[in-house]
């Protein structure tokens, strides 16, 4: 039970009036906030809670108190319809504030397209696209455009999951989906735009993936049947050819392998800036990569780049991402050729020689620390995700060879 009461200080200030304040009762706990308003002793009525009408400012004051009580009334059923769980804590952060309900309980839909709006012109921009998604899938689900942040309950997120679920969502999908949630969620408890008791995860758990999540790698066997193989068909090895680049190349983009030029080597290593990140990588050619630089420079001499994907020498962005979009796609046809060919029964895309490389250097006892330097990331948390997504066939393997 909650109890909230207006009264008086017993002590007065310097003028000789008393302060006007709430006692809230929960859990056996009390606390009493100010409302830095005071009056004459004789001018409060202790049993209804209001300043008497002798009191020529009676009418505003009294106006001030229940704008107060009518807050807290409100706070508290909705707390209580919640289900979710407030502490003495909340309702003094909520009196503190002055606010109305509505500000205590702000907009989740304006708050998610602030969030929107500061990464437009940000580096975090692309990640737009799952905020806006995101939103526009919340805003059909309840049937509004304005949603609040007292209405996203625990009951509400399974709804809403069956919500898309009956929409033949994927799992993938849907996970993005309730991790973007989520993730708008902890921002407001973070600024203390809304309390902690406001935070719905607690009985709903989000369901990881089946399958949608796991990256394919390859083997060390399988790999070394990939340096093995040779196909007559030029576009097939040089799917090859550039999946094992990647795989020696510290698992170089094919966005950043496109833009490679004679002037990223130097002293047999090569240097670029990943167009993801910005971060500078620099590594050490060995023979397999040189070896692949050299048949390809052979093949289209004075070419502005070392791999003939782009022939200007200054391509326009959107040039650059259609090409890359294009040839993309014929490599991982091609890379799925050669897995046929070699009895691999793995989804290989170019993408997976990336994979592949991080992987093998934490098999290989490397710290994560390392390997975030190897693959160009930022932080340390985009090279976790890379690595705990391993397929349960390669985790046996592993377990195996510890155990025996």
């Amino acid at each position: 039970m909650t109890s909230v009461k207006f009264t008086i200080k017993k002590t007065s200030n310097s003028e000789g009036k008393h302060s006007i304040v709430i006692q809230l009762i929960k859990d056996r706990k009390n606390t009493t906030i100010s409302l830095n308003k005071s009056i004459p002793y004789e001018d409060w009525s202790f049993e209804t809670q209001r300043v008497k009408s002798q009191n020529k400012q009676h009418k505003g004051l009294n106006s001030f108190i229940t704008k107060y009580h009518d807050l807290l009334d409100q706070q508290i059923d909705e707390f209580e319809l919640r289900g979710a769980p407030y502490s003495i804590h909340d309702l003094s952060k909520i009196v503190k504030s002055g606010f109305s309900s509505k500000k205590m309980a702000p907009s989740y839909t304006a708050y998610q397209q602030s969030i929107i709006d500061e990464n437009a012109n940000t580096s975090k921009r692309s990640t737009n696209n799952f905020y806006k998604d995101t939103l526009n899938s919340l805003k059909r689900c309840f049937g509004k455009e304005d949603i609040f942040f007292y209405e996203i309950t625990s009951n509400f997120l399974f709804k809403y999951e069956a919500f898309m679920r009956s929409g033949n969502i994927s799992d993938a999908t849907i996970g993005i989906r309730m991790r973007t949630l989520r993730s708008v969620i902890n921002k407001a408890i973070k600024s203390e735009l809304i309390p902690e008791s406001y935070y719905p995860f607690k009985k709903y758990k989000i369901k990881t993936a089946r399958n949608e999540n796991s990256k394919e790698i390859l083997t060390v066997e399988e790999l070394n049947l990939f340096k093995l193989y040779k196909s007559d068909f030029p576009e097939i090895q040089l799917a090859r050819d550039i999946f094992l680049f990647s795989y020696y190349s510290r698992g170089i983009n094919f966005i950043d392998l496109m833009q490679l030029k004679e002037n990223n080597i130097t002293s047999q290593s090569i240097t670029y800036k990943r167009s993801k990140t910005g971060v500078i990588v620099t590594f050490k050619l060995n023979t397999i990569s040189e070896e692949i630089i050299n048949k390809y420079r052979n093949l289209t001499p004075n070419a502005p780049f070392l791999f003939s994907f782009l022939r200007n020498e200054n391509p326009q962005k959107n040039t650059i991402d259609n090409i890359k979009k294009k040839r993309l796609k014929e490599i991982n046809r091609n890379l799925k050729r050669i897995t046929i060919d070699l009895g691999i029964k793995k989804n290989i895309t170019y993408y997976c020689a990336r994979h592949t490389f991080a992987t093998h250097l934490k098999f290989n006892n490397i710290s994560i620390e390392i390997i975030r330097e190897a693959l160009g990331h930022k932080d340390i948390n985009s090279t976790i995700s890379y690595l705990k997504s391993l397929p349960s066939n390669q985790l046996d393997k592993i377990i195996e060879e510890v155990i025996n």
